[in-house]
């Protein structure tokens, strides 16, 4: 007996170490999966042995889980790798999750990747459900995005807009094809970091006193190729292997985009006194409360509070407008009903003000039907339960990633007529806003995890597309017609438009217009 407890486990060959551990993990699979079975769990596919129901994920996951819907019902249980998770498709089923049971599900499981680049998941979008994470909600609301700040705000949007079709009109002469793909993110990019702490990084008006352009350029490229999980979230066996050295190379995206933000905090810090008379941007609003030490406020904190703006603006609000000019664009009927009504409200006299978006009602219409046909986070940011709950009669165990696909949900035909045709006048004589209290169109989700920054996110893409539509002629490529216009998503986790979006521009309105708002056309 003695024998075998001294046995040379040194001498046990990799290959055998590793048979070893999966036949434990299968045996704590079947173990786990036994006991599963006692319990009325929702209904859901068959998974693979380890990896469960991982492989499913693969592609576009919100296409693949609206699918398998239709085959076991609108709420599924699966397992990515050791880790349970349900997807939710009703509106019945969301409103019990994001308003009945909000509470018991409005946690985050901490993942890897938050604790590497997200300052120990300390963003408000990553945080856990708790005293800290409603703190800082609670600075966002009130300092970031109430109707005042985003009143304040007003100019900025004014002017980067106008220096945005400045650069269209001028690049787009002679028939020129302008990349809107590149012109929008760089124009919500540009408004969020002015907003926020006060530089812009793109275009030829860009902030030149620190001119660090290029560095921010990198950081959001970066930010962009990160992936959101590790393989190891989901096998932790794995996580000491850093399979493919995807964990260290985050590590050294973290350390890189750390060193800009740091010297964003710092500067403001350096600047503080010399800075006293003009507006408080997010940051300084931000260092003010740091100085109070009843806050607790870190550094890590409102550096990743600067990375949750910078990661919202460069993939949400310039892909929805994409995705309404590419929509636009293949019914030219839909956009001359626009354009006649901004000449009917604005006149051809000057730029839309945002004072006239409350008066472009078919504008919103068309911006409610691009949020339900293409979501840009068609399953919201996973929700999570510390505890045991009961949702549509099924036992969810504790600890369940929660998924809402909202994607699902804009796409069922027994709640929507014709769901996969994009048809503004839908929402003609609807009640139905974006707010979170319809739980058939959800963009920004719903209950306390609800994007705090949504009305923000509204005003940037109405106002956007408002000035688009009303100061430029938008047309196709030369040869190219609205139904070879591709609608293809890009595989992942959020809808984005698969084909970049090229197209011609020439002036809509009198020259006198675009002088008077500075805009200088060559």
């Amino acid at each position: 007996m003695s024998s075998i407890f001294n046995a040379d486990f040194g001498s046990l060959s990799t290959q055998q170490v590793v048979i070893a551990a999966v036949t434990a993990i299968f045996g704590i699979w079947v173990l786990i999966n036994v006991m599963q079975k006692k319990k009325r769990l929702p209904p859901g596919p068959r998974g693979l042995p380890v990896i469960g129901h991982l492989h499913m994920l693969a592609g576009s996951s919100h296409q693949n889980m609206m699918d398998l819907a239709k085959k076991y019902g609108h709420i599924l249980y699966l397992k990515l790798g050791s880790h349970p998770a349900i997807f939710i498709s009703s509106v019945e089923l969301a409103k019990d999750v994001l308003k009945d049971q909000d509470q018991h599900f409005a946690s985050r499981r901490l993942f890897i990747t938050g604790k590497i680049l997200a300052y120990d998941n300390q963003s408000t979008s990553l945080a856990q459900y708790g005293e800290k994470w409603r703190f800082m909600r609670k600075i966002i609301s009130q300092e970031l995005v109430s109707a005042k700040r985003i009143e304040q705000a007003q100019h900025i949007r004014v002017e980067e807009v106008a220096n945005t079709l400045e650069e269209i009109l001028n690049e787009g002469q002679d028939g020129k094809l302008v990349n809107f793909d590149m012109k929008l993110a760089q124009l919500v990019l540009n408004q969020t970091t002015r907003f926020n702490f006060s530089r812009s990084y793109y275009g030829k008006k860009r902030d030149t006193v620190e001119d660090n352009a290029e560095e921010f350029q990198g950081i959001v490229k970066l930010l962009g190729g990160t992936p959101f999980f590790l393989v190891g979230e989901f096998f932790p066996f794995l996580l000491a292997f850093d399979i493919g050295g995807v964990e260290k190379k985050m590590r050294a995206q973290g350390a890189k985009a750390d060193e800009f933000y740091t010297k964003i905090v710092e500067g403001h810090r350096r600047d503080e006194a010399k800075n006293a008379d003009k507006p408080k941007d997010f940051v300084d609003v931000m260092l003010a409360y740091q100085k109070d030490p009843k806050n607790n406020i870190n550094d890590g904190q409102i550096k990743a509070a600067i990375q949750d703006i910078i990661v919202a603006s460069s993939s949400t609000s310039s892909a929805s407008m994409l995705w309404i000019l590419a929509e636009l664009l293949k019914q030219p009927a839909v956009m001359r009903k626009l354009q006649q009504e901004l000449d009917d409200v604005v006149g051809r006299d000057r730029l839309v003000e945002e004072s006239d978006i409350a008066n472009l009602p078919y504008l919103k219409c068309i911006v409610k039907e691009v949020f339900r046909l293409h979501p840009v986070l068609p399953l919201l940011v996973p929700h999570f339960n510390e505890e045991e709950r009961t949702v549509g009669g099924y036992d969810i165990p504790a600890k369940t990633l929660v998924f809402v696909n909202v994607y699902a949900i804009g796409r069922d035909p027994t709640i929507w007529e014709d769901p996969l045709l994009f048809n503004p006048d839908r929402f003609i004589d609807s009640k139905m806003d974006v707010k979170g209290q319809n739980f058939e169109l959800l963009p920004f989700g719903s209950g306390r995890r609800m994007c705090v920054g949504y009305n923000l996110g509204l005003i940037t893409v109405e106002y956007g597309i408002a000035q688009l539509c009303h100061a430029l002629e938008i047309s196709l490529p030369e040869g190219m017609s609205p139904k070879d216009i591709r609608m293809t998503e890009s595989p992942g986790t959020s809808v984005t438009r698969e084909d970049p979006l090229h197209v011609r521009v020439s002036p809509r309105l009198p020259s006198h217009v675009y002088a008077k708002a500075g805009i200088e056309l060559s």
